[in-house]
């Protein structure tokens, strides 16, 4: 099995949501095995800058003492808080996080990518990656935070979210909140708009399954 450590930045009490992530990776990709922790006193997860600079020394601690003996850490968050700083601080660990495996596995699809996610601003690795083929940002109506995605309304305004970004141009919508992926709407809309939809997730699954066949091959 590959052993990946999975860092969820929203506090979270019970197993089951703090799990959820890491069973719909081990549940696309068998050969891989997830322990998950979440980091402490960040109730609403990230949904500012001020709040991801709060987060980020919490994810990096974590890292460093829980996940030392994995082969692989993830970061489950479109804004990939902490990635660089992991990076730095555990050298020769393979480290990544939803924002930048999303973008990759975005433009596999098309070149028109629009992001569908909680805060008014597309995550940085969306901005840096995707330049001008970023079409834009759309956060739907009554989303701030995380949670707002689980009540019926956050859930019915991403469907309509969804179909005005294909009526926008956009040729793929690549998921700006791995909440979304805590609610698996992706395929949802995918039959709405016909457009492909990258669930970062999904996606953070994709590249640790590359990075288990890479270690295999070199080992």
């Amino acid at each position: 099995m590959f052993n990946v450590g999975l860092i969820r930045v929203i506090t979270l009490d019970e197993a089951q949501g703090l799990n959820t992530h890491g069973q719909l990776i081990e549940s696309l990709y068998p050969d891989i095995a997830v322990e998950s922790v979440c980091i402490p006193n960040q109730p609403e997860g990230i949904h500012s800058p001020e709040q991801t600079d709060e987060a980020i020394p919490k994810i990096v601690q974590v890292a460093r003492e829980c996940f030392a003996n994995k082969d692989m850490i993830l970061v489950s968050c479109a804004e990939d808080p902490g990635v660089e700083e992991i990076r730095a601080a555990m050298p020769g660990m393979p480290v990544t996080g939803g924002g930048e495996c999303a973008v990759a596995a975005a433009l596999r699809y098309g070149e028109r990518v629009g992001v569908l996610g909680i805060v008014d601003y597309a995550p940085k690795a969306y901005r840096r990656l995707l330049g001008d083929r970023l079409v834009g940002n759309f956060r739907p109506e009554g989303v701030n935070c995380t949670l707002d995605l689980q009540t019926p309304e956050g859930h019915d305004n991403c469907v309509r979210t969804a179909q005005a970004m294909a009526e926008a141009g956009c040729e793929v919508i690549a998921l700006g909140c791995t909440g979304l992926g805590t609610i698996g709407i992706a395929a949802e809309l995918e039959r709405v708009t016909g457009l492909p939809v990258i669930d970062p997730v999904v996606a953070m699954g994709a590249f640790a399954a590359l990075e288990a066949a890479r270690q295999q091959r070199l080992s």
